[in-house]
């Protein structure tokens, strides 16, 4: 393969990227892919391979639409391409020795795929958190779960020094020591998961902190849906009294956007990668405006670059122009739905564990955690949702509260339900050190395909 061939350098720092006209971004966008689907036939066994196999070549690609003429790609796929030709797979498209950073997917379940970046990709990944950083020299940024090996909170902390900012890596430090923290420096801004988060309020309470009064600025909820769930950023802007956006991306791609302050959609970075919707199962597009799997291609990356990877995230795409923050690029419509390995079948209808936890997270007298269990030996899963009584509410309440949400939940995601509120405390706790998995399988059957 030709390692000696490079890509143009790009403007990713600048934030007007987020504002260009929809013709001169699809005309940035087209000469990017272009370049790179040549550039990835050129230096890659991976991608030669499986462009040669669907007929393809660099100069079939002279529209944007020709994008579905592209394969897909699978983490599943990447994962076997990396196992065959270890460590880094065939699909690394610059020379082994520009390779500056190793990082890894992170999840709650599967093996991680490793993800390599060069001096210039990484850059890249730097100017992208600073052009959208809420961040001023001399402000503290408190990071809240770990750092070793993950994007978000990787670049997230190295963007923030760039940017003179005061770096606080308080992964390894107990809840307890984070509110104390969090009090005594007063960062302007915070990161973690949204279930940790909404955790420490209640740390924080019992330690008699108000968080509210702090100085925090921005709290960034990253790592699992949650800020763009209505309920759950009530939750959060009341716990920090201060502004709650989420943060969005993908290891094997790069950081790529988030909420603004006009909305809960996720900005997608549309000078770096594409964005499709298809169906989960068949893979062609989808109506404008429905949901569906979100599909990236990576049109700027050096290092491990990715044509139409299936991204196993379910989303829908705005279709009202740009946000009245003046963002013009593509956005997902009140941010990520779910999973596509989360998706429950109901009677034909599929379920995301967003839907039921903007319906728990709407109930003052519930607390924060809550879990999803499927039963049963059948393609009909049976659900039964499991909470928590917040502290001082007595349990006489606790049979009108399971009949008000076994119908609430029913209704919101037109199937029955079984419910089950808990005595507080009784649920697994975020730890801030890995993803809360909401949903419980004890089905008998596999689930269809």
């Amino acid at each position: 393969m030709n390692h000696a061939m490079a890509l143009p350098e790009y403007r990713v720092l600048d934030a007007g990227m987020d504002r260009l006209d929809p013709e001169a971004l699809a005309t940035l966008q087209l000469a990017r892919l272009k370049t790179t689907v040549r550039y990835v036939y050129e230096t890659t066994a991976f991608w030669r391979r499986k462009l040669d196999e669907c007929g393809v070549t660099p100069g079939d690609i002279r529209e944007l639409d020709d994008l579905r003429r592209l394969p897909v790609c699978t983490k599943t796929e990447l994962l076997a391409d990396q196992a065959a030709h270890p460590p880094f797979g065939s699909y690394v498209a610059c020379e082994p020795a520009r390779l500056v950073k190793l990082l890894m997917t992170s999840g709650t379940t599967g093996q991680p795929l490793r993800r390599v970046f060069s001096a210039r990709d990484w850059g890249y990944v730097l100017d992208r958190m600073e052009r959208n950083s809420p961040l001023r020299p001399g402000d503290v940024l408190m990071i809240l779960g770990p750092i070793d090996g993950l994007l978000g909170p990787t670049a997230s902390a190295e963007s923030a020094a760039r940017a003179g900012a005061l770096v606080v890596l308080a992964g390894l430090y107990d809840s307890k020591t984070k509110v104390r923290l969090i009090e005594q420096l007063r960062p302007a801004v915070v990161t973690g998961a949204a279930s940790y988060l909404l955790h420490l309020v209640d740390v924080a309470r019992e330690e008699r902190v108000d968080l509210r009064a702090a100085g925090v600025r921005t709290v960034i909820s990253a790592g699992e849906p949650g800020a763009a769930v209505p309920a759950t950023r009530q939750r959060l802007v009341a716990g920090w009294g201060a502004f709650v956006r989420d943060g969005y991306g993908m290891t094997e791609l790069f950081p790529l956007g988030g909420g603004c302050r006009e909305s809960t959609d996720f900005h997608i970075a549309s000078d770096l990668v594409i964005t499709e919707i298809v169906h989960p199962r068949s893979g062609e597009p989808v109506p404008a405006g429905e949901p569906g799997e979100v599909v990236y291609t990576n049109i700027v990356g050096d290092s491990q670059p990715l044509l139409r990877y299936r991204s196993g995230d379910v989303a829908r795409l705005a279709t009202d122009g740009a946000c009245a923050c003046g963002f013009t690029g593509a956005r997902l419509r009140h941010g990520v739905e779910g999973r596509v390995d989360d998706m429950i079948w109901v009677r034909g209808m599929n379920v995301f564990p967003s839907a039921i936890e903007a319906v728990v997270r709407g109930f003052d007298q519930l607390g924060d955690e809550f879990e999803i269990v499927l039963g049963g030996t059948g393609p009909l899963a049976e659900i039964c949702v499991r909470t928590e009584r917040k502290p001082g509410i007595p349990p006489s309440l606790v049979a009108s509260l399971e009949d008000q949400l076994r119908r609430a939940v029913a209704s919101a995601i037109r199937a029955a339900v079984e419910v089950e509120i808990l005595e507080y405390g009784t649920l697994p706790r975020a730890d801030g050190r890995r993803k809360r998995r909401r949903v419980v399988d004890r089905r008998g059957d596999e689930r269809p395909a």
